[in-house]
């Protein structure tokens, strides 16, 4: 199973910085949708990159030489991995069905 590395995770926090898009934990969830991230780390995760006060005008090599400085960060990307799998994502509102996969109708 692969893990989060500083290189994937900065390229993610390079494109929300460029973006303007804040370090939170809901944005962080959002954009790392394909690895596991669960509800003790994401937090921290979050707190830690803010810590490092990291910002939008530093490259993505820069950012991830920042966050390769930092052992709690290193500690915690070991903790995130990668789904297994098949993941649907849905959302729905209104009437009818909400089937993930494949759906057969006679």
């Amino acid at each position: 199973m692969d893990f989060l590395t500083a290189t994937v995770l900065s390229g993610v926090v390079y494109d929300m910085l460029k973006n303007g898009i804040g370090l939170s934990v809901s944005n962080l969830n959002g954009r790392l949708k394909e690895w596991m991230v669960d509800e003790i780390v994401s937090p921290a995760l979050s707190e830690e990159l803010n810590r490092l006060n990291l910002t939008d005008e530093m490259s993505e090599k820069t950012l991830e030489k920042e966050m390769m400085r930092s052992p709690t960060l290193i500690e915690l990307l070991g903790k995130v991995k990668r789904r297994e799998g098949n993941v649907i994502i849905q959302s729905h509102s209104g009437s009818g069905d909400n089937i993930g996969g494949n759906k057969v109708v006679n």
